[in-house]
């Protein structure tokens, strides 16, 4: 429901289809990182409901951003559903040690288990921008002679191509 309102808000007064699939995942991949920790029934649902906020929110904001500032264009949302929701999961997951740091599955005890959930949220953060980075250079680098992406004619052979051809 929160992903439907703010959908509605943050567009004008009508939903984005793509606002609402996304959010609908956005909330389990929060969940999973904290999946087997004490999070109970109403901490699973209230982090699924602000991760889903998160996912449009992403879209409406960070997207945009993202293009204009940086020129990262995340054309299948990936940093929406992905991305913000693993984050808001992670830092979750610093919460919920804290609140069940008894869990006899854990490791470490106490403040030692949230600190390496933080620095595991930090290097997952730093990994997925560096390999991000390389790989966006690397696709740059290759683009230079490649033919128009958008001309299905040069990939795909097929009789409407050649009539494309001939007009």
């Amino acid at each position: 429901g929160a992903s439907f309102y703010m959908s509605q808000k943050l567009c004008h007064g009508k939903f984005d289809p793509v606002h609402i699939a996304n959010s609908t995942l956005a909330g389990g991949v929060a969940v999973g990182s904290s999946a087997r920790l004490a999070m109970t029934p109403g901490g699973a649902l209230l982090l699924g409901v602000v991760a889903g906020v998160v996912s449009v929110y992403g879209y409406v904001y960070s997207t945009p951003m993202l293009e204009k500032k940086l020129g990262v264009f995340d054309t299948c949302g990936v940093g929406n559903l992905h991305g913000w929701p693993s984050v808001l999961g992670g830092l979750a997951s610093i919460l919920f040690v804290a609140l069940d740091s008894d869990a006899e599955f854990l490791k470490y005890s106490g403040f030692w288990q949230c600190l390496r959930q933080f620095v595991a949220v930090v290097c997952t953060i730093a990994f997925a921008v560096g390999s991000g980075s390389f790989t966006g250079t690397v696709m740059k680098k290759a683009d230079d002679d490649t033919p128009d992406q958008y001309d299905d004619g040069v990939w795909w052979e097929g009789e409407y191509f050649e009539q494309d051809e001939e007009k």
